[in-house]
């Protein structure tokens, strides 16, 4: 190998790595809201507060190094009032929070199922 194909290959592996970044993702899974809460998760923004307490069947995945976020639940469809009290309403079953400070849209489908993610570019 001459040192024009290394040079080639280190720019291409460099350019590679820049694209990708070096952002470490993280999933969990909790049973219940109960579960999510006591693992601390909450407070560090990763799953938000407002969230119902009937919460169940939580995944939730995020970012390290980006305030980007996706959670996805079953809730009870009497619940629906969490997000009526911590959300601005944008459209039927959607709605736009605020959490730790960066905006989250909540889509409801069927009358217990929520997905929350980030706005901004991200997961």
């Amino acid at each position: 190998m001459n040192i024009n194909s290394i040079v080639i290959s280190l720019v291409a592996g460099m350019s590679l790595f820049g694209m990708t970044g070096c952002s470490e993702s993280v999933s969990n899974y909790f049973r219940n809201y109960e579960e999510a809460r006591e693992s601390g998760i909450m407070n560090r923004g990763w799953i938000p507060g407002f969230i119902p307490g009937s919460a169940r069947e939580i995944k939730e995945h995020h970012k390290m190094d980006a305030p980007h976020i996706y959670v996805e639940f079953s809730f009870d469809p009497g619940d629906i009032y969490t997000f009526e009290e911590s959300c601005t309403l944008r459209g039927k079953k959607t709605y736009t929070c605020e959490n730790s400070g960066y905006p989250v849209t909540v889509t409801i489908s069927g009358d217990n199922h929520a997905v929350i993610r980030s706005l901004d570019k991200g997961i």
